[in-house]
């Protein structure tokens, strides 16, 4: 769902042997406990911000904790360093947390990172996308996906609700391209991404006019959380004070960067130098996925059985999972701070 740039996937093959180390602590304190996190994409980006905030801040370090950064060589992976015990938190998409249980990979998701869906399909300036007609305006166009688990889930119901087949369109798979210049190159018609990551890219791309959205939840796709923070059950059983610790830096270090977005994106390009963003791109993300960050009642990190119900009620529909979990089986609200 990412903008990808050939910088920040050039620096990931050196940030995935080596993992990345901001640290953190103070000479005489208490030794501060390890705790690994895996990122979902291959290199750094904005999203990155709160980790990278807990890190520079000492957030982490008040928490007790010294926190290694990690980046897994493909965005499948993320979930196998958690089963494996390369990473002890992860950054997952929730429906990669649906795939991961139904294949009996023992994950816990431990918070909310965005509490509803911004997935959306784009177009051009100037081209349509409305739910009144979507039949016509997609039928036989070329659609771009990465092939990541969160378009897998989300494309159906959008072709449900314009009255279209999978057949009836051109679905083009390409999980290392950049879905914006297939779009404004011509290669496609339609691109899927995040609102939070597709606006910025076009306006770095200085396109003339404004950039053409339809939100999946408005054409049938569910209103869900897209990523969370997870871990194992083992880990979850036999350290929880870290994940206390973990939540409870970030959580400040979110509230922090919410409340000083420019400063956050700035500690992100220092920490970061080489990922390939602009400061412009990275702080025009954050903003926009700061409105993503809280519920309806103003809670940041709080996972619902509703949302895990809705979830996998609509993975089991499309065919990604066999059967239907209790929602208790995918998360826990225990290592969140008190609010």
């Amino acid at each position: 769902m990412r903008i990808r740039l050939a910088g920040a996937l050039a620096l990931s093959a050196a940030l995935v042997s080596v993992g990345f180390t901001v640290a953190s602590g103070s000479s005489g304190a208490a030794p501060l406990k390890s705790v690994t996190f895996a990122y979902d994409f291959p290199g750094p980006d904005f999203e990155l911000i709160p980790v990278v905030v807990a890190q520079k801040e000492g957030y982490f370090a008040k928490a007790g904790l010294n926190v290694t950064v990690k980046f897994p060589p493909n965005t499948s992976t993320t979930s196998l360093m958690l089963s494996t015990g390369a990473a002890n938190v992860g950054f997952v998409t929730t429906t990669d947390m649906g795939v991961a249980v139904d294949k009996k990979v023992p994950l816990l998701a431990i918070a909310n990172y965005s509490m509803s869906n911004n997935w959306a399909l784009f177009a051009k300036p100037g081209v349509k996308l409305d739910a009144a007609h979507l039949k016509s305006q997609l039928k036989g166009k070329r659609i771009f996906s990465y092939g990541d688990t969160w378009t897998e889930a989300m494309l159906p119901f959008v072709l449900r609700h314009a009255g279209l087949t999978a057949s009836q369109v051109k679905i083009v798979t390409d999980p290392t391209a950049i879905d914006l210049n297939y779009l404004l190159a011509g290669k496609v018609d339609v691109s899927t991404s995040t609102t939070n990551y597709e606006i910025p890219g076009f306006e770095g791309a200085k396109v003339k006019g404004t950039l053409t959205q339809l939100l999946g939840t408005a054409v049938g796709a569910p209103n869900i959380p897209i990523w969370d923070y997870a871990t194992t059950k083992s880990y979850a059983a036999s350290n929880g004070a870290n994940l206390k610790a973990f939540m409870s830096a970030i959580a400040q270090a979110t509230k922090w960067a919410v409340a000083n977005p420019t400063k956050a994106a700035s500690l992100f390009d220092t920490t970061y130098p080489q990922s390939g963003y602009t400061n412009a791109y990275n702080l025009s993300g954050w903003k926009l996925t700061i409105p993503y960050l809280r519920n309806a009642q103003g809670k940041y990190f709080v996972e619902t059985t509703a949302q895990w119900a809705t979830l996998s009620s609509a993975l089991k529909s499309i065919g990604l999972i066999a059967k239907v979990p209790a929602p208790s089986s995918y998360f826990t609200n225990k290592f969140l701070p008190a609010s």
